[in-house]
């Protein structure tokens, strides 16, 4: 579905890094995720896809969700800040905050989605915007890990 892949892969004999751009759709998508090569950006991708739709039925919830959200988007930082090696191309990571953009991912999944599902033609210029905006996160997404 997305144009590129640089060929991110679990390293052997060790936590790989990060996930890749396709398992971050797959759990937005709340596909069950494989325990033994799970991540906890997964589990954390997976909870801000299932906030996005929770705020999406309930906008009056919205204050409580977005401080979840928040939360999550933390957490992913400081996970990155204490177990990602401490090189270069890591402070540029850290500088962009991989929350916020796994947080823009499963808006932008969520958003596509909802709009696929409810358009009236699967054509309309809107689903494909929407699905665009999500293949140029995700491009974002192995721009900023690819040197991980």
């Amino acid at each position: 579905m997305f144009v590129r892949d640089r060929g991110h892969r679990p390293s052997r004999g060790g936590t790989r890094p990060l996930p890749d751009q396709r398992e971050l759709v797959a759990a937005f998508g709340g596909q069950a995720s494989d325990p033994v090569t799970d991540h906890p950006l997964i589990d954390w991708a997976r909870a801000l896809a299932t906030l996005h739709r929770q705020r999406h039925r309930d906008p009056l919830g919205a204050a409580g969700i977005d401080c979840r959200r928040a939360e999550l988007v933390a957490a992913i930082d400081a996970w990155v800040a204490t177990k990602l090696p401490r090189r270069r191309y890591t402070e540029q990571l850290r500088a962009r905050s991989l929350g916020a953009t796994v947080d823009r991912m499963a808006a932008a999944h969520v958003h596509a989605s909802h709009l696929l599902h409810t358009a009236e033609k699967v054509s309309d210029d809107r689903v494909h915007a929407a699905w665009y905006r999500l293949a140029s996160l995700a491009d974002e997404w192995t721009d900023l890990i690819v040197d991980v």
